[in-house]
């Protein structure tokens, strides 16, 4: 009788079940290829590699795809971010904000800006230093896109204030082109929309920062900005797909 009352609440202290390790043969064969592949000088072989062994959670896997975030070819590196960005084992996330601390990670804004959204597709706490540092110094709209949006996934009212008060210290005339993204990212967060506007949202924040709740997940609510969030965040070759610089194409229809 006292095991079946207590069963519940040991199911709820019991620790989340961890992801299934993948298959041992899988990985040595994705080590393998990996090796091989970036012996050579062809981008392909390295390219077909990682992407290959983007979804096994292994480290060593991990480790052989890293090397692809400072490749000397472009495509591999691209390659390399998207692979770490979906992979789940902690590894990938260090991995990512490692490379995002070099200075030359930022040689290339726009892969710099794909570094900075795959950093933040995994919601944690520990980039929030990362999607934080100098944001202003060179305010280019992919990689400031990248770093607001990154926050947004950080589901805590930490990231909340940090968004807000990034928002704050830009002023009126500096932030105007990225009201978008603090708009979006705020609405994520919160699951209130104040629009574009500045002003409110920080009257917003003053007035309700004291009771914030941040849900797990972000509301369906408006539906455009709902459409827009997962278009941004969704893995590439999906149709609700959206990578820095495709609104750009699309003239920024979303606003």
């Amino acid at each position: 009788m006292i095991l079946a009352l207590l069963a519940p609440l040991l199911l709820t202290l019991s620790p989340p079940a961890e992801e299934p390790r993948p298959a041992p043969e899988r990985v040595k064969a994705a080590v393998t290829e990996l090796k091989d592949a970036f012996a050579k000088p062809e981008a392909g072989p390295r390219i077909r590699a990682i992407e290959g062994g983007a979804d096994l959670a292994d480290a060593d896997v991990v480790a052989h795809i890293a090397k692809g975030l400072d490749d000397r070819d472009v495509a591999v590196q691209k390659a390399a971010i998207e692979a770490l960005r979906f992979n789940t084992h902690k590894k990938s996330l260090d991995a990512l904000q490692a490379r995002a601390r070099q200075k030359a990670a930022k040689d290339d804004l726009t892969v710099y800006a794909t570094l900075i959204r795959a950093v933040g597709q995994h919601g944690s706490p520990s980039s929030i230093d990362l999607l934080t540092e100098n944001p202003w110094s060179t305010p280019d709209a992919l990689v400031l896109e990248a770093k607001i949006l990154g926050l947004a996934r950080i589901r805590t009212n930490e990231a909340v204030k940090v968004v807000v008060d990034l928002m704050e210290i830009a002023g009126p005339h500096k932030i105007e082109p990225f009201m978008p993204s603090f708009r979006l990212a705020l609405w994520s967060l919160t699951g209130t929309d104040q629009r574009g506007a500045r002003e409110l949202w920080l009257q917003w924040y003053r007035e309700n920062k004291g009771k914030l709740k941040v849900a797990p997940e972000p509301a369906t609510e408006p539906p455009e900005l709902a459409r827009r969030w997962q278009r941004y965040w969704a893995k590439p070759g999906t149709e609700a797909a959206d990578g820095p610089g495709k609104r750009r194409e699309r003239g920024d229809k979303d606003k």
